[in-house]
Parts: C-alpha cells; sequence; structure tokens
C-alpha cells in the first residue's frame, strides 16, 4: 500500500503543488466567518489592487473580448444582471454593449467596492446594492443576461450560489459564468484572494443539477485557449 501511495504522489506532482498552495481559509472557516472575511479582505487593500491587478494581468482589456456578439452577445437583453460586480469591470462592458433601453443591475457582498464601482460608471440605466450570491433580492426569472465574474469560489459550495442564479434568470435567458480553475495558476490565485479552485467538469456537473445547461466553452483570446489559461469561462443557458 506504501508503494501504491508513493507512485501516485510521483506521477501527479502538479497536484500536490497545487494543494500545497490553494488557500485553505474557504474550507477550514465556519462560512458565516469567512463571509465575513471575504468582506473585509475587498473593502481593504485587496479590494483596491484589483484595479491594478486587472491592468497588470489584462483582465480590464480582455474583459471586452468575452462581452460582445461573436461572444457573449447581449444584444436584446433588457434586464442584466451584474453578479459580483467589484470595481465595475464587467459592468463598463455591458454598457457598452447592451442596447440602449436596456438596465444593468449590479451587486456586490463589498460596500467599498460598490463605491469603486460607482465612482467608475455613473449612469442612471446602471444601479448599485448590497447583496449576497447566495440570498438575492430579486424575483423569480427577471433577468435575460447575467455576468458572474469571480464570485462562485468564493462560496466553499458553489450550488447555493448557481441556484440563486439560476431562479433569477428567465428560462432561455444566458449565464457568463468565470471561475477560478484547480490549475497551478488557479492555485496561485486562490493564495492572493483566498478563494476556492473548481473543477471544470465537476463544476459543470452541478450547473446542470441546478438547471443550467453548458452551452460553450469561452476564452479570452487563441493563446488562452490552446494553453487553457483564464480559468473556466463559460455561456450557460437556463432550461
Amino acid at each position: 500500500m506504501e508503494s501504491v501511495r508513493s507512485s501516485a504522489a510521483a506521477t501527479s506532482p502538479k497536484k500536490g503543488l497545487r494543494t500545497v498552495l490553494e488557500s485553505k481559509k474557504p474550507r477550514r472557516q465556519p462560512f458565516l466567518d469567512y463571509r465575513r472575511f471575504v468582506q473585509g479582505h475587498y473593502d481593504g487593500v485587496a479590494g483596491k489592487l484589483t484595479g491594478f491587478t486587472g491592468l497588470v494581468t489584462g483582465h480590464e482589456m480582455l474583459a471586452g473580448r468575452l462581452i460582445r456578439p461573436s461572444a457573449f452577445d447581449i444584444r436584446g437583453c433588457k434586464h442584466i444582471l451584474d453578479a459580483g460586480c467589484g470595481n465595475g469591470r464587467y459592468t463598463r462592458f455591458l454598457l457598452r454593449r447592451a442596447d440602449v433601453d436596456a438596465v444593468i443591475t449590479c451587486f456586490d457582498l463589498s460596500q467599498r467596492m460598490l463605491k469603486r464601482a460607482r465612482r467608475r460608471i455613473s449612469n442612471p440605466r446602471v444601479s448599485h446594492v448590497a447583496a449576497d450570491l447566495t440570498r438575492l433580492p430579486y424575483p423569480d426569472a427577471h433577468f435575460e443576461a447575467i455576468v458572474c465574474g469571480w464570485v462562485l469560489e468564493h462560496l466553499p459550495d458553489p450550488r447555493p450560489g448557481l441556484s440563486e442564479l439560476a431562479r433569477v434568470l428567465k428560462r432561455g435567458g444566458k449565464l457568463l459564468l468565470l471561475v477560478t480553475e484547480d490549475t497551478l495558476t488557479g492555485s496561485m490565485c486562490s493564495r492572493m484572494w483566498h478563494c476556492c479552485t473548481h473543477n471544470r467538469h465537476e463544476l459543470r456537473r452541478i450547473c446542470h443539477d441546478v438547471g443550467l445547461r453548458w452551452e460553450r466553452p469561452l476564452w479570452f483570446t487563441k493563446l488562452h485557449a490552446i494553453f487553457k489559461l483564464g480559468g473556466i469561462i463559460a455561456e450557460l443557458r437556463r432550461v
């Protein structure tokens, strides 16, 4: 038995390194304690850094490659949700690509992040509120399109958040989901942002269980697709 364990460890060094790097805080703390930690984390220095890290990683620019007619097309959608809007990185592209009579609703758990988002985008078609992904203050089947970028990994169990997204999304509505993946680079992100990582195939199964059909994977660029970089990005539909 010991030789089998040693052999398995020797043949999967990346898995071991990922485990070492990945933050343990989401799974070791009670959920409410972790939730308060996340609020404080993004209210503080980490939240301020999102603008800088977005520029360094290119995510500020690359976000626009996802929200466009040839990728996540929001034309015809009149009620759009930016779930966990952060500093407004995706909101600005939603506003740019949406129909002129569309309204965009944004929420975040962190009040400071909402303040940063409001400073960045001041438009009567955009609203900002504080809310929890696991208890959304919106009626059933209210939105035609939702963007949820780098939020789900702050839930040790993604099911409650995905179930709420499915609840407020109209049947046939579309969801752009971006999640930190269980790769080496994903584990490094986990260490910095104290979040979980998710397995692509397992996440797809969970989405199916809550009524979200995985339509297609999306990638920032062709290079991201070739080298499997950039995390899990997918378009889903409410069934």
